[in-house]
């Protein structure tokens, strides 16, 4: 179904045009309460096409949006009857991809299914894994669970930029000062690197910063600031190389969501002070110097980072 490679170099890595996919991470689809019992959306993913519905149970399954007859596009179908029906045959498929029904009475070909991505629901987003099987755990928010915190998911939508070379942003703490206009802030000694994440932690008395990248498309930290504590995730999916469609979610602890007006508006700002950079940057891996270790370290992260093929 899919072709895995690895340890791809940073070209490779712009993907389509090489065969070689895409990170084999989890991309955020849709938001889940767009994803309302009986809707389809329709979403450009990877290269290709997907679909998005809920089965009979209410859970999300993301598969591959063309039809194995004709190639009709089934987020212009319905799901009937706990199936997603094709609008132009009527062929139905369940969740786990295989044909179910096709309503002539003709034998279902035993190559009649759809792929289905490893899908999960989290953070108000709907998330599904490039590859037949996922390799780690859906995107978390630092030192927070979703019944502990009162949150808010956001979609962006299209960018004109790779998710990965986005996500730099997370470990490049020069731009917090320079861009942002941030303080000097303490870089942390090492990063923290394990399969399928790479985190920091940088605390003071006054305060917190606690980061971590899923994937290379998902950075997601925790801030605590004159001794408030927020919460905040930026994420996207590859539409093709070098575009991408953006997602956001903030969090407060619970009780305190009157607080979550705020800090979205210092996402946008810091999402405002970043687009003119990244809509037009011509990213290459360029001359590093000492204080650009924690992004060469980053860098060698993507380089080394497994890729899947989805089903075209």
């Amino acid at each position: 179904m899919g072709v895995v490679s690895s340890k791809n170099s940073l070209a490779k890595e712009q993907l389509s045009e090489t065969g070689a996919g895409f990170h084999r991470s989890w991309y955020p689809v849709c938001l889940a309460a767009a994803l309302e019992p009986q809707a389809v959306i329709g979403r450009d993913f990877l290269g290709t096409r997907v679909v998005a519905w809920r089965d009979a149970s209410g859970t999300p399954v993301v598969q591959t949006a063309w039809c194995p007859h004709l190639g009709a596009d089934l987020s212009l179908g319905k799901v009937v009857e706990g199936r997603l029906r094709c609008p132009y045959h009527h062929w139905s498929f369940e969740s786990g991809g295989a044909c179910a029904h096709i309503p002539t009475g003709d034998k279902i070909p035993s190559a009649a299914r759809l792929f289905s991505y490893p899908t999960a629901e989290a953070w108000g987003i709907v998330w599904a894994f490039n590859g037949e099987r996922p390799d780690f755990a859906p995107p978390i928010l630092p030192d927070a669970e979703e019944g502990a915190v009162e949150f808010q998911a956001f979609e962006r939508g299209e960018r004109p930029w790779d998710t990965w070379v986005a996500v730099s942003n997370g470990v490049d703490f020069q731009h917090l000062r320079t861009l942002h206009g941030m303080p000097l802030t303490t870089m942390p000694e090492e990063l923290d690197v394990e399969p399928g994440a790479i985190g920091f932690k940088v605390e003071s008395p006054h305060h917190l910063q606690h980061g971590r990248i899923t994937g290379t498309n998902t950075f997601a930290q925790h801030l605590r600031l004159g001794g408030m504590d927020m919460f905040q995730m930026f994420t996207g999916a590859p539409i093709a190389p070098r575009r991408s469609n953006g997602f956001f979610v903030i969090a407060v602890p619970k009780g305190q969501g009157k607080r979550l007006p705020e800090v979205r508006a210092m996402v946008e700002r810091l999402n405002e002070e970043d687009a003119p950079v990244l809509n037009t940057i011509r990213f290459r891996r360029g001359l590093l110097t000492a204080s650009d270790r924690h992004l060469a370290r980053y860098f060698k992260y993507v380089e080394e980072f497994p890729t899947f093929l989805p089903p075209l």
